[in-house]
């Protein structure tokens, strides 16, 4: 048996796998759990039989997110990374001939899970220089039976929707996929429940729990008995569960890392700009265009141990490179690297 017409035309969302000992790719968060939380967690978890499946409904997980963002376990549904419950919310919204508008660059992702519902995938795009997502050009797109899919901050620009813009893309009537992956590092408010918004959130960036795989999604409690029937059962494990739930009830673990991150996101951009062009950014990372080569400085950044992003593939990110915020060692690592790398360049 063949695969269907439109899968065996595409390609596969992949990453080139690469070691460096500074890891600055993946807009991963620098700091991790503390060791005598996981342990604590692990205690637990060592004391659980095994053989027996984890909760259905992620009852403690649900309840723990519910009460540190104001809503009811009812609102929530939580799974294998926010890309699992956008692979779901997408299968329950789009099918064959939706029109879905989302803008470009952006996260490669959307168009392949729209394609693969057989949606009409209908990018908007934009120059990325000004920091701002195109809300006008996405408002002009968007009306009754149009699904919006919006990631702001984005990625991998940095950018963001100007204020009120899930509120004005509501308004036209279109159901509205609001990817905040990165909002903990511009503005932790969530919008208002609306039976046409769902809004995805995760654990991976902020909370610095990647490798654990957790996302969770906030909709109206009618919206989210819709998404879970199309949602996989037990797709999250009770480590991760457990893991994510003791992170938020050390949530001030996080405030402290994001700050610092903030700090060094203000202070790797001055840095930087002698060197390149950099895009304005509310997220945990910068997209920046250097002075030569974008390829030629990636393979010289690994080659002097950093791994960096490259997103010169991107439309209009042409001889673009991304890098993540880092710790101070870390990102000053980069810039010395980065330096040496355009100072070889440019030697006669």
């Amino acid at each position: 048996m063949s695969a269907r017409a439109v899968v065996a035309t595409m390609t596969a969302y992949t990453l080139e796998l690469r070691e460096a000992a500074v890891k600055l790719n993946q807009n991963e968060s620098p700091f991790d759990l503390p060791r005598e939380l996981k342990e604590r967690v692990l205690a637990r978890l060592a004391a659980r039989p095994w053989n027996v499946y984890p909760d259905f409904e992620s009852t403690a997980l649900r309840e723990a997110l519910a009460a540190a963002y104001g809503y009811t376990p009812q609102n929530i549904l939580v799974g294998n990374g926010s890309n699992e419950l956008l692979a779901a919310a997408i299968g329950t919204f789009v099918g064959p001939g939706t029109p879905v508008v989302f803008p470009r660059p952006t996260f490669t992702l959307y168009e392949k899970l729209v394609t693969i519902a057989g949606g009409v995938a209908l990018p908007v795009d934009f120059d990325p220089d000004s920091g701002l997502l195109p809300l006008d050009a996405l408002l002009a797109a968007a009306g009754p039976g149009v699904v919006v899919i919006v990631c702001s901050p984005n990625n991998p620009t940095g950018g963001v929707l100007p204020e009120g813009g899930v509120e004005r893309l509501l308004a036209t009537g279109a159901t509205v996929l609001f990817d905040r992956a990165y909002g903990d590092f511009a503005d932790d408010r969530l919008p208002p429940l609306h039976d046409r918004l769902v809004t995805f959130s995760t654990f991976s960036k902020a909370w610095g729990l990647a490798a654990l795989r957790v996302g969770w999604l906030a909709t109206t409690a009618a919206t989210a008995r819709e998404i879970r029937k199309v949602k996989l059962p037990y797709s999250l494990n009770v480590l991760s569960e457990s893991i994510a739930a003791e992170a938020l009830a050390n949530r001030e673990l996080r405030d402290r890392n994001v700050a610092s991150i903030l700090a060094e996101r203000g202070r790797l951009a001055a840095a930087l700009r002698p060197l390149a062009t950099v895009f304005p950014s509310a997220a945990n990372f910068l997209a920046f265009r250097p002075v030569r080569n974008s390829r030629e400085v990636f393979e010289e950044l690994h080659g002097r141990g950093v791994l960096v992003r490259d997103i010169s593939a991107y439309p209009r990110m042409q001889n673009c490179l991304r890098v993540s915020v880092g710790t101070p060692a870390e990102n000053d690592r980069f810039l010395a690297a980065l330096a040496e790398a355009l100072a070889l360049e440019t030697a006669p």
